[in-house]
């Protein structure tokens, strides 16, 4: 585990430096799971963090919104004590070392010690190396041409590294309607879901009750299998408009951000 300091002079906790200040930029400064029209939220929001990783969207939301009620939720063991480190012992910030899913289960996970970000139940290497290939050819697109050809060619080093060790882990998955009722919680303001090809899952564990008292959404989607169609239509059923957006950096790749929200004078 490392430790270092952020541009915004926050110390924190990750697996390794490099995918620390890819989250950084990604939450901090990219502002990615940020609604374009702004969160909108009531006082004292419910803040659920689904895919939670070392917690650095959880530092943002605590940062942005004092008030908030933040729980997390890291099923990886080595990437939960990052982040307890990092939110544990924030006032208002609950950190929870299991997944969410559409059934209560134990289930195996695929973790890339190298590339934390990018674990999951049905995680490929070789799919997530041809999507971090692409994402890497877009970002090269953007430089000029000397350090396009290094990246380039460096490409293929720098990918092989990530994902050269995989380990299997066992983590406990329940439904998030489950989770919520146990906490107390009836109504969730911001949730904000990025759990690498779990999404639809994560979904069909919220319940109709739980549904309705849902205000504002954002989640990353890898449309491989229709799975944004899928994503976005459970929202159109429990009366939440969509906007789904793919940062430039994915362009050509399966990866979008579907952000939803409940019209106004809808509940909660």
């Amino acid at each position: 585990m490392t430790q270092q300091e952020l541009p915004n002079g926050m110390t924190v906790h990750g697996l390794n430096r490099n995918e620390t200040e890819y989250l950084y930029k990604e939450i901090f400064e990219d502002e990615v799971y940020t609604p374009g029209d702004g969160f909108g939220f009531p006082e004292r929001p419910v803040v659920f963090d689904v895919g939670a990783n070392i917690g650095m969207f959880a530092l943002f939301m605590a940062a942005k919104f004092p008030e908030a009620r933040i729980f997390s939720f890291e099923p990886v063991p080595r990437t939960f004590d990052a982040l307890q480190k990092n939110a544990g012992g924030v006032p208002n910030v609950s950190v929870f070392n299991m997944a969410l899913g559409d059934a209560a289960q134990t289930r195996e996970l695929t973790f890339y010690p190298q590339y934390s970000m990018m674990s999951g139940f049905d995680a490929d290497p070789e799919v997530d190396r041809a999507l971090v290939k692409s994402y890497i050819g877009n970002i090269a697109e953007t430089l000029d041409e000397d350090r396009r050809d290094l990246l380039l060619e460096e490409a293929d080093e720098l990918i092989g590294e990530r994902f050269d060790t995989v380990e299997r882990v066992p983590v406990r998955i329940d439904r998030l309607e489950t989770v919520a009722a146990d906490l107390g919680i009836d109504r969730i303001d911001f949730l904000k879901i990025d759990v690498e090809g779990f999404e639809v899952k994560v979904l069909e564990g919220i319940g109709d009750a739980l549904w309705s008292r849902i205000g504002r959404a954002a989640v990353e989607v890898e449309d491989d299998n229709g799975e944004l169609a899928v994503v976005t239509k459970l929202f159109a059923e429990h009366g939440m408009e969509t906007v789904v957006e793919q940062p430039a950096e994915y362009r050509g790749t399966s990866v979008y951000t579907v952000f939803a929200a409940r019209p106004a004078g809808g509940a909660p």
